[in-house]
């Protein structure tokens, strides 16, 4: 067939070269539908994968020593006024029997810290017969040390004049504070005008020839220690561990001493002629010995190592005291927080003993008894605890009034009972593993204010009685300390000049306070700062420790005279002065 439009012969139409060919009659081939357009690929980001937070800071590292009784000192690096040298290296210096007392203070260039500083210049003597070296420690430089001993010195004036070029003891340097916080000595509630870091309190550690924590004492940094005691203290924990002995209540050296519990009646014989009392327990448990003759040429007994502790709660200044479930003498109470509400007080007195019915822990129930009028006049509560049981507390009780000739009164202030010694453990006295058989570190006495923070403790052996006019004492200046803005120099009792608190201007003390009066000293600083007491604190009613000194166990002397080492002079008729009984 040809084309239809052409007429050309070509039989097929794709072989016709014609424009109008039959292949319009054709079905066209569909043209090719254009490809889809090409969606670009999506840029695809590098995924960076999230960081995740940053942690928050790590807490500083918890101090492992724990102030307890037993707990073996840790060894530590001593930059000193004497040189470098290890902690166990200076302990091991006077022999393998001799003692160590190390005191820190909060600051150099502070008031209180000074007058104690000079006050153990003067004692020097004392500590080295009693085969005590002394070793202190402040947050401050060598440099900063070495300038403040020569204040301290001018403000001693020691006789000798050689004593006058040098201190007899070196001070250790802890300008990052980082000895005083392994110790647990900071106190919160003193912060450093400076840095505004909290300062060292008053922590005095009394270390035995075993390298073991004997005793501890830690005041606030407004509180100067009174070294009567810590010398009455070095002798009991002398006798002590040397003899099977415990000293009473408010005991002084020439006072007589109390036969250990365990200690038979015919062993007790060998300590002299024991007197023993009968008692409405029928135990026997109460005897007492002449003062033995003892020097301190000979070794004691070394301590057996103590486990340390596990509790939360850790025995230093300012710490919130811990609540916890409790029974006790006064019914309707269960928790101690509560039973410190109920006194309704701005202080408490709290104090631990390991059990009843032991000898030492008799006479402190006693005094304790005798100075309520003394607490309720400083307006200081009384609380006691034992680990031992409401029934032992209630006999126990009518064996201290039955001593006291008081058969028909009863106990004046509130007993908790901690037979399963769980309370002990959870202030940190009793290591883990309760109960114990050996509960003779569960022992301190403390003092909390109204918040329930911790503002004074002492932690004495067993066989070591606490001396409450000392009590008192300390009690008083944290009251003159709360109300006035004032501190106590060491060995102060009231009446005495106070200290003005560094951080009160010159003019505002001149305005504010009686019989004002400056220090001139070597550093030309003007921070020995003297008033007259403001406070009207009563003179303690507290009667004299009661004396083991016969079948009726007559009042003992009082202590002996006390020797005056006076300060420098402010003028005629003027002096400051320091008592020690030594």
């Amino acid at each position: 067939m040809g084309c239809t439009f052409c007429k050309c012969k070509k039989c097929c139409p794709k072989f016709c070269h014609c424009s109008k060919c039959c292949r319009e009659d054709e079905p066209k081939e569909p043209e090719p539908s254009p490809p889809p357009p090409v969606e670009p690929e999506p840029v695809v980001e590098p995924v960076i994968p999230a960081r995740p937070p940053e942690p928050p800071p790590r807490p500083p590292p918890r101090p492992t020593f724990r102030i307890g009784l037993g707990a073996e000192f840790p060894d530590f690096e001593c930059n000193t006024t004497e040189g470098q040298f290890r902690f166990h290296e200076f302990l091991g210096r006077a022999g393998k029997s001799s003692w160590t007392m190390l005191f820190s203070h909060p600051k150099d260039f502070t008031p209180v810290c000074t007058t104690e500083i000079a006050t153990c210049q003067v004692l020097l003597r004392e500590f080295q017969k009693r085969g005590v070296q002394l070793i202190g420690l402040s947050c401050d430089s060598v440099e900063n040390h070495k300038a403040w001993a020569k204040d301290v010195l001018a403000w001693k004036k020691a006789a000798a004049p050689a004593q006058d070029t040098r201190l007899g003891f070196p001070l250790i340097a802890d300008e990052n504070r980082s000895i005083a916080e392994l110790l647990g000595m900071l106190d919160p509630l003193e912060v450093s005008a400076t840095d505004k870091l909290p300062m060292p309190a008053r922590a005095l550690f009394l270390i035995g020839p075993e390298k073991r924590n004997r005793l501890t004492i830690l005041y606030p940094a407004t509180t100067g220690r009174n070294f009567a005691e810590v010398l009455r203290v070095i002798d009991s924990c002398y006798l002590t561990g040397h003899l099977d002995v415990g000293t009473p209540a408010s005991w002084h050296p020439g006072d007589h001493v109390v036969p250990n519990l365990h200690i038979s009646s015919m062993a007790a014989k060998d300590l002299g002629q024991a007197t023993e009392r009968e008692l409405p327990s029928k135990r026997k448990y109460m005897r007492h010995v002449a003062h033995p003759v003892l020097t301190h040429d000979k070794q004691v007994r070394h301590m057996p190592e103590v486990k340390p502790g596990e509790s939360s709660f850790r025995i230093k200044l300012g710490a919130m005291f811990p609540d916890f479930d409790c029974t006790s003498t006064l019914k309707g109470i269960n928790r101690f927080h509560k039973l410190l509400d109920h006194q309704k007080t701005q202080w408490t007195l709290l104090i631990v003993w390991p059990a009843d019915f032991s000898p030492v822990a008799t006479t402190e129930l006693m005094a304790c008894h005798q100075m309520l009028n003394d607490l309720h006049q400083r307006k200081v509560s009384l609380l006691g605890m034992s680990c031992d049981s409401l029934e032992n507390h209630a006999t126990w009780a009518k064996d201290a009034m039955s001593i006291l000739h008081q058969e028909n009164t009863d106990l004046g202030f509130t007993l908790i009972a901690d037979l399963s010694q769980h309370i002990a453990k959870e202030l940190g006295l009793l290591g883990p593993g309760v109960p114990h058989k050996d509960r003779s570190p569960a022992r301190g006495l403390f003092v909390l204010d109204s918040a329930k923070s911790l503002r004074l403790s002492l932690l004495y052996p067993e066989t070591t009685g606490f001396n409450f006019f000392e009590v008192l004492r300390a009690i008083d200046s944290l009251i003159l300390t709360q109300n006035h803005e004032l501190a106590t120099p060491a060995n102060w009792e009231s009446g005495e000049p106070v200290i003005v608190d560094p951080r009160v201007a010159t003019d505002v003390a001149k305005k504010k306070y009686a019989g004002f009066r400056a220090e001139n000293l070597p550093s030309k600083k003007q921070y020995m700062r003297f008033v007259d007491d403001p406070g009207q604190v009563p003179f303690p009613t507290l009667p004299p420790a009661t004396c083991l000194g016969g079948p009726e166990w007559e009042p003992m002397k009082m202590p002996p005279p006390r020797a005056i080492v006076t300060g420098p002079s402010r003028g005629e008729g003027d002096s400051q002065n320091f008592f020690c009984t030594c």
